[in-house]
C-alpha cells in the first residue's frame, strides 16, 4: 500500500511544479521582402561568372569588380541629374574603360544594377565575388589553352611538343626569334648574341615584338603593314575564341579536361565580329605562351602584360589611327567569321621615341604630308 502523502506535502509538491505557460496565438507570417528572395544573379548557378568572362576576353583583361561597381554608381548618378555626357566625355582612359565595363555589363544583365541599388551589401559582396570569380577563370582557361597548344600549332624546331615550358622564350631559338624586337636584325649574329645572352634590348612592352607581324616581318618605315596579321595570331584567337581542336583536331591538348563549354565562346557569346580588347588580349595570351615564364603574372613578372595591352589598343583606339585601325579590323571579322555578313562598322605611361608607337604615328604623319604634297 503506498504511503500516504500529508496535506503539506502536497502543497510542497505543487509550488515545486512549474505553472503551464500561456497559450499564445501564432501570430502572422511576415511576408518575404524582395530582400529576402534569392534571385538568380545570386544563386549557385549564377550567369554573372560567365560574363565576366566574356568582359576580360572582350572589352577589358585588366578591372576589379568594386571598381566596375564604382564606375556604375557614378555613372547612374549623372544620368539621373542629366550630367552623363559630360561624364563620359571628360572620363580619363581608365575610367572609359570602365564606364564600357559597365555598358556591357548592363546590356547582358538589365536588372543588375538596380538589383545592386536595393539589395543589401551581402547581396553586393556575392556579385563581386562572382565576377571575379569569372575574371579570373577567363584568364587562366586562356593561359592553358594558350600554352598547351603552342607546340601543336606549328612545326617548331627543336619540337616544343612535351617539352616543359621552360625551354621556350630565349632558350629556344624560333621562340626568341619571334619576341625578339623588330629593330633587330637576326642576320647579325652578333646583335642576336646580345640579345640571347645579355637581353640587350631589353624586352619590354615599348618595343613590339615580331610575332605581331604577318610573317614576322615588320617595314620600319610602314610599320602598320602586316601588324596583327600573324597567322600564329589568328590560330590562337581561334583556340580562344572556339577551342584548341578546332585548329590542331588530332592534338590531345587538354588531358583530363571536361567536356563543359566545347561548343566554345563565340558560340557562347554569339560573336560574330571582334573588338580591340579582344586582339589585344590575344597578343597577349600568345606573348605568354611563346614565353619561358610557367606562371602568367600580369604586371609583376619579367614582363608588363598590362601596358603591352594597353598600348595595343591605344594604336587600335586612336582617332590618328582609325582608318588603318578599320582595315584591321575588318580583316580581322573576315577572317574569323567567314560566313558572317560584315556591316560598315566593323595610353597612358612613358612616351618613347623609338617605340613602335612612336613609329606607327610618325607613319601616319608622313603620309598625312604626302597627302597635303599631292594636294
Amino acid at each position: 500500500m503506498p504511503p500516504v502523502r500529508t496535506s503539506r506535502q502536497r502543497q510542497r509538491q505543487r509550488s515545486r511544479t512549474p505553472p503551464e505557460p500561456e497559450r499564445q496565438s501564432p501570430s502572422p507570417s511576415r511576408a518575404a521582402t524582395p530582400a529576402d528572395e534569392v534571385h538568380h544573379l545570386d544563386a549557385e548557378r549564377s550567369p554573372l561568372p560567365t560574363d565576366s568572362r566574356q568582359l576580360t576576353r572582350m572589352v577589358a583583361m585588366s578591372w576589379t569588380p568594386r571598381s566596375l561597381t564604382n564606375a556604375a554608381t557614378k555613372l547612374r548618378r549623372a544620368m539621373d541629374d542629366g550630367s552623363e555626357q559630360a561624364i563620359r566625355d571628360g572620363a580619363s582612359k581608365t575610367e572609359k574603360r570602365y564606364f564600357d565595363l559597365y555598358d556591357e555589363l548592363d546590356r547582358l544583365q538589365p536588372d543588375l544594377f538596380e538589383l545592386l541599388d536595393a539589395r543589401d551589401s551581402h547581396f553586393m559582396r556575392n556579385v563581386r565575388q562572382k565576377l571575379a570569380d569569372g575574371r579570373n577563370g577567363a584568364k587562366a582557361e586562356d593561359n592553358h589553352k594558350a600554352k598547351h597548344s603552342l607546340p601543336h600549332l606549328r612545326a617548331w624546331t627543336p619540337s616544343l611538343v612535351d617539352e616543359p615550358k621552360g625551354s621556350r622564350g630565349l632558350a629556344h631559338p624560333e621562340c626568341a626569334y619571334m619576341l625578339s624586337p623588330t629593330t633587330i636584325d637576326w642576320d647579325n649574329e652578333e646583335q642576336k648574341r646580345q640579345f640571347i645572352e645579355c637581353s640587350n634590348p631589353p624586352m619590354t612592352h615599348k618595343h613590339w615584338s615580331r610575332f605581331l607581324w604577318a610573317d614576322c616581318k615588320a617595314d620600319p618605315n610602314h610599320p602598320s603593314k602586316g601588324m596583327l596579321q600573324n597567322k600564329l595570331l589568328v590560330d590562337m584567337a581561334n583556340v580562344i575564341l572556339k577551342s584548341p581542336s578546332s585548329v590542331i583536331p588530332t592534338a590531345r591538348v587538354r588531358p583530363n579536361v571536361v567536356r563543359r563549354g566545347r561548343k566554345g565562346i563565340a558560340a557562347k557569346y554569339q560573336l560574330t565580329k571582334v573588338t580591340t580588347g579582344f586582339l589585344a588580349y590575344v597578343a597577349v595570351m600568345t606573348r605568354y605562351a611563346l614565353s619561358s615564364e610557367t606562371t602568367f603574372d600580369e604586371d609583376g613578372g619579367t614582363f608588363n602584360y598590362v601596358k603591352f595591352y594597353d598600348d595595343i589598343r591605344t594604336y587600335l583606339e586612336a582617332p590618328k589611327f582609325k582608318r588603318r585601325a578599320k582595315v584591321l579590323i575588318d580583316w580581322w571579322n573576315k577572317t574569323l567569321f567567314p560566313d558572317v555578313v560584315q556591316g560598315d562598322d566593323g595610353t597612358e605611361g612613358e612616351d618613347t621615341a623609338d617605340g613602335t608607337l612612336a613609329l606607327l604615328e610618325a607613319e601616319v604623319e608622313e603620309d598625312g604630308d604626302s597627302e597635303t604634297a599631292d594636294d
